[in-house]
């Protein structure tokens, strides 16, 4: 398995930038005309969090989101397999750049909340240049590709934790020392703790206190950050953004935070909403006596 997963990526790698969008087209049509459960939980997710548009506006969205979704694949194959400096010179601009280097001068560490959004992977290129990074990731059940994901993330210079207690420690170590901390603001946390539920698209949705958490290591500086496409004729480029969060993060109250922790992800969502990833169902485990979003009918 970890040779098939190996020359997967390998095959990916050569597949040139502006000919993947058009494999990524290709395969979102398969996906929604297959009705795979990608298209079913992006359909649902569309629908619940837009329903002012009409059905043939929420099924451009679903498509174009599953376009976004597809392109992660050959994304992450560059950023296992092309050069460092290459891969630089993908990125288009950097907006609010004067606000991660102000908060990294402080010294305090800097903790940074990256949706789903976009080719958030490859912020790691950027940031690992400069910046001692440390972020955790969810094993996947391929060892194989955990194996891949890990490998692929620490030679763009993260150190990557488990979800697990021990890796929690580590991310804080990180903090400690001053490092910069990337936080994936928007999965939704273990139904038995470690989350409250507060709107996001004025829907309810369980929200994750891990960043409230690690904001009481010490004094660090909280941003937002996200990685746009910039799809052109001549293949990807990406936009990077640094952006404070809104008001009310820094509450005491678990309530306020989640409440300003999901507006500002959601202000980044509505700058390209196809970009985000609508295929993970972000609305579940809202208790016994809510009903299940996406159980089949």
């Amino acid at each position: 398995m970890k040779f098939f997963i190996a020359s997967l990526f390998r095959l990916l790698n050569l597949i040139p930038d502006r000919w993947a969008v058009h494999v990524a087209k290709g395969l979102s049509t398969l996906l929604t005309r297959f009705k795979t459960d990608m298209a079913r939980v992006s359909r649902i997710n569309i629908a619940h969090c837009f329903p002012d548009l009409d059905q043939g506006s929420q099924d451009e969205q679903v498509r174009a989101s599953l376009t976004h979704a597809s392109l992660l694949l050959f994304e992450f194959a560059y950023l296992q397999y092309r050069p460092i400096d290459k891969l630089l010179e993908k990125i288009s601009g950097v907006e609010g750049e004067h606000r991660l280097q102000r908060a990294w001068r402080q010294g305090n560490g800097v903790i940074l909340l990256m949706p789903h959004f976009g080719c958030w992977e490859f912020l790691s290129i950027y940031l690992g240049r400069a910046y001692p990074i440390s972020a955790l990731y969810d094993p996947p059940n391929m060892a194989a590709l955990e194996e891949s994901i890990v490998n692929t993330r620490q030679r763009q210079g993260a150190n990557m934790y488990p979800t697990t207690a021990s890796g929690l420690r580590g991310l804080m170590r990180g903090l400690k020392s001053g490092g910069l901390v990337v936080v994936l603001p928007d999965q939704v946390p273990a139904a038995n703790g470690g989350g409250v539920i507060a709107p996001f698209f004025g829907r309810d949705a369980l929200t994750m206190l891990l960043g409230k958490r690690l904001m009481n290591v010490g004094h660090p500086t909280v941003l937002m950050a996200a990685a746009w496409r910039e799809i052109g004729e001549d293949g990807i480029r990406y936009r990077l953004s640094f952006e404070d969060p809104a008001e009310g993060l820094a509450s005491d109250d678990e309530q306020i935070y989640a409440a300003a922790l999901n507006a500002s992800i959601e202000k980044i969502v509505r700058r390209d909403p196809a970009q985000y990833q609508w295929s993970y169902k972000r609305f579940r485990r809202l208790g016994k006596d809510r009903p299940d979003l996406y159980r089949r009918q």
